[in-house]
């Protein structure tokens, strides 16, 4: 008798420490953040925009890594007025889920592995305050570094993969997730001194960096607004 109720009471147990998993935040998905005005270098300070200058959107490019935006913004993060915000992605997984496509990459050397997995990268834009035009940039940097970095959703574990090889640089894409969630990109050189997409730890602190677009660089392929260009030689 008393080894079935020791038994009972390990089940209901383990059942409780499910659903508390299953309800609670995963601490990871939540983002805190500020932005910060740089020049096309993002090492230097830029021209800072008034807050009334623009407004912020944080859709997704379901499907692919680059191109235009394909859902709408769900996140709506309070920005502070010392431009700090907070996005709990946990809290729109579900919005997120709805929105996932199956993944068809416009870089034709990219391919994802098992194919059926589906990805999809938060994309901020910051436009005119009452308008669609976009006003500046905007990249997720390293705050000690200033790398550039992507943040991407994978629904499974999966590799991204693919090569790019032109007469005077390489680049390559092997970026692997080992569970369903968030990964940082970033694009580094390898030993070879090929440059090559990987995921990296998250970082200790990270920034949303806006470039105006008067001190923007020019954009290597003309992109339509609300897309996220492909990745300069």
């Amino acid at each position: 008798m008393t080894r079935l109720l020791l038994a009972l009471l390990a089940a209901v147990g383990a059942l409780a420490g499910c659903i508390q998993s299953q309800t609670e935040p995963h601490q990871s998905w939540v983002l805190h953040s500020r932005i910060q005005f740089f020049g096309s270098d993002l090492q230097s300070a830029g021209e800072p925009l008034r807050r009334s200058d623009f407004r912020l959107l944080f859709p997704y490019i379901a499907g692919d890594l680059y191109g235009p935006a394909t859902t709408g913004d769900f996140i709506h993060p309070v920005i502070n007025p010392d431009f700090t915000f907070e996005i709990d992605l946990g809290r729109v997984q579900q919005d997120l889920t709805r929105s996932l496509q199956p993944t068809q990459f416009s870089l034709d050397y990219l391919k994802i592995d098992p194919p059926e997995a589906r990805i999809a990268r938060l994309a901020p834009l910051a436009l005119q305050p009452d308008g669609i035009e976009q006003v500046a940039t905007t990249d997720w940097i390293n705050a000690i570094s200033h790398e550039r970095l992507m943040l991407v959703y994978v629904d499974r574990p999966s590799r991204i993969t693919g090569v790019l090889v032109r007469d005077d640089y390489t680049i390559r894409y092997n970026v692997r997730s080992t569970s369903a969630g968030y990964i940082w990109i970033a694009r580094r050189q390898t030993d070879d001194g090929e440059q090559m997409y990987t995921e990296v730890e998250r970082p200790e602190s990270v920034i949303l960096a806006l470039t105006p677009t008067a001190q923007a660089p020019p954009e290597p392929r003309k992109a339509s607004l609300g897309t996220v260009g492909i990745p300069a030689p």
